[in-house]
């Protein structure tokens, strides 16, 4: 049985395809950087499956405006896919057993700039912060069995530091790992490095999911 796809995840190696979805919308992400090296080599590591999150495909005109409309252009976030890493697609889908890293590959124009050529600490912060809520995406789609991906997770507190410029007309690599899960809370590790691994933002966070009756 396939996974729902009630928040518009896409992911074919893993049966996620939502309907009414743009045609082509995976293939034209996976085609960009597959033809960067250093970003094909992350795409061609051992048990990678690639993912669009569902900021970039927005159910309707009410959700994910953020980065499915208004920053989903060639001046401010051109192209956004995510990784996780898996044994097989089977051990991806086995609800007792918790995706606990992604990664996400993101490109940026200069219309997300602050100073000239570097981008804006606030978009810096939004990229961060939806790197991990893709992760969230990802394992409730997948029905893990853990509470804290029993109902939608929202950022209970977000700590970044900033070491170096971020560069604008740039592709940046964004991991996300799990440090901590304890009930409904999940304390989060996230770096953005540049294309030589160079650590140039990162935060701690902390997540809560939602009671089920807000």
């Amino acid at each position: 049985m396939s996974p729902p796809t009630s928040n518009r995840l896409i992911c074919p190696g893993l049966g996620l395809c939502p309907s009414e979805t743009p045609p082509g919308f995976l293939k034209k992400e996976l085609a960009f950087f597959a033809a960067i090296p250093w970003t094909a080599a992350l795409l061609e590591a051992p048990g990678t499956i690639a993912f669009v999150p569902p900021c970039r495909n927005p159910v309707s005109d009410a959700h994910d405006q953020l980065f499915g409309r208004t920053l989903a252009n060639d001046r401010a976030v051109r192209q956004m896919l995510c990784l996780l890493r898996a044994e097989s697609p089977a051990t991806a889908l086995d609800s007792a057993r918790a995706i606990t890293e992604i990664e996400t590959l993101v490109s940026v124009g200069d219309g997300v700039s602050g100073f000239p050529n570097v981008v804006h600490g606030g978009i810096v912060a939004s990229l961060l912060d939806e790197s991990m809520g893709a992760f969230f995406d990802l394992n409730i789609t997948l029905g893990k069995a853990a509470k804290a991906f029993q109902s939608n997770n929202v950022t209970g507190g977000l700590n970044v530091t900033y070491l170096k410029p971020v560069p604008t007309n740039s592709v940046l690599h964004i991991t996300v790992k799990v440090e901590e899960m304890n009930g409904r809370k999940t304390k989060i590790q996230c770096d953005l490095k540049n294309e030589t691994g160079v650590v140039l933002a990162k935060c701690s966070s902390m997540w809560v999911a939602l009671k089920p009756s807000l």
